[in-house]
């Protein structure tokens, strides 16, 4: 068998895959396609890139092994694929190179449209996004409506800026149109990510399963940078914050800590432009504060018991309390009325050729981000207590 034919079918199972990832690059950037159907026909393309890659190692391997019989029963020195010395050896490797190696694999084999293909299954992207919305005190108090994938580099929220000319009609007369005005907020997906090294040693010899400590703190990491900008990030931010967005109510003199009644009148405040609210984030003394708050001439705690679990509801609502908020600081918020950006789920990947000199594993989180955005001011109360 002459061992060109292996080289013919390697060389066509490589241009084979080579037009698969051309078409895997053209299906990520195409926004017409649902994302469910991009992820079948990607998952399917992916199979075929794989078996298109297994085809060509097969004809490698079996080429090797031709030309190996072949020198060994001709006394040729010089074999397909083999070490040789002839003028031309060199030049008819050359097309080896084009086999891919696992590094090279992984570099169109990622988890999102447009960043590397959807091979990262659906499940374990939403399992990340969960789990940060865990870990992120601002994320736990959205509903999850609130937060929004999307899928271009530039995130654009309706917002209804009035709306007029609501008015009695008598029978069979003409009733009045109204008028809507409609504005929209845009913002630039951001990138948060973070890499990690740990040695081969330390994850072989561990104790506990560091690889996943290692995912759980970078998880961590993230929320915390995502938070701070939710919060209290400026209009020069990243991500602008709740607190640049809604109505601020200072407390009088004298009024050095947020109490239940002025949670309640926040309640009011919201409710009054049928509003919803649904959360409280308080800055972590003012949290402590309403823990600690008693009944007038009582000494008995509003909260409850300091025998019973701490009291996390005020009015009903859930308490979250946040580092990043500034002392002094609660937010009465209705959270259906904020909403975030999602362009890349939190994902965690695992690189062990990047330092592969050093025998070192990298952990790299990355994710996009884009919002906050609130739709009317008045959906986000934040109560100041007085200095002094």
């Amino acid at each position: 068998m002459n061992t060109t034919i292996f080289e013919r079918q390697a060389q066509a199972a490589l241009e084979d895959r080579s037009r698969l990832i051309g078409e895997l690059r053209t299906l990520e950037s195409d926004p017409s396609v649902a994302d469910a159907e991009k992820r079948d026909r990607v998952k399917r393309l992916d199979r075929e890139i794989r078996g298109l890659e297994a085809e060509a190692r097969e004809a490698v391997e079996r080429g090797e092994r031709e030309a190996e019989v072949r020198s060994l029963t001709q006394g040729d020195s010089v074999g397909f694929l083999t070490p040789g010395r002839t003028p031309d050896h060199d030049e008819s490797r050359q097309w080896l190179t084009l086999v891919p190696s696992l590094s090279e694999y992984r570099a169109i084999s990622g988890g999102v449209a447009s960043e590397g293909g959807y091979t990262v299954p659906t499940e374990v992207s939403g399992k990340y996004i969960d789990a940060l919305k865990a870990k992120s005190t601002f994320l736990r108090g959205l509903p999850e409506g609130s937060i929004i994938p999307f899928t271009s580099a530039t995130f654009s929220v309706p917002q209804l800026i009035s709306s007029t000319g609501a008015d009695y009609a008598a029978e069979g007369q003409t009733i009045a149109e109204g008028q809507m005005v409609w504005g929209e907020v845009k913002f630039d997906a951001k990138k948060i990510g973070e890499i990690q090294w740990a040695s081969s040693e330390v994850l072989e010899d561990s104790a506990v399963d560091q690889r996943r400590v290692i995912a759980d703190n970078l998880l961590r990491d993230a929320s915390l940078k995502f938070d701070s900008d939710a919060f209290t990030g400026a209009t020069t931010n990243p991500m602008k914050g709740v607190l640049s967005q809604g109505v601020s109510t200072t407390l009088g003199a004298g009024k050095t800590a947020v109490t239940y009644d002025d949670l309640a009148d926040a309640v009011a405040r919201i409710e009054a432009t049928n509003g919803t609210p649904s959360v409280v984030w308080a800055s972590v003394d003012m949290a402590a504060s309403l823990r600690k708050e008693k009944a007038a001439g009582s000494g008995v705690y509003q909260g409850g018991s300091p025998t019973d679990s701490p009291a996390s509801t005020a009015w009903g609502l859930p308490i979250l309390p946040s580092a990043f908020l500034p002392s002094k600081t609660v937010i009465v918020a209705d959270a259906s009325r904020i909403v975030v950006g999602v362009r890349r789920n939190a994902t965690v990947r695992i690189s062990e050729d990047a330092r592969f000199d050093r025998d070192q594993v990298g952990f790299k989180l990355t994710m996009r981000m884009a919002g906050v955005s609130v739709a009317e001011a008045s959906s986000v109360q934040i109560i100041k207590a007085a200095n002094s």
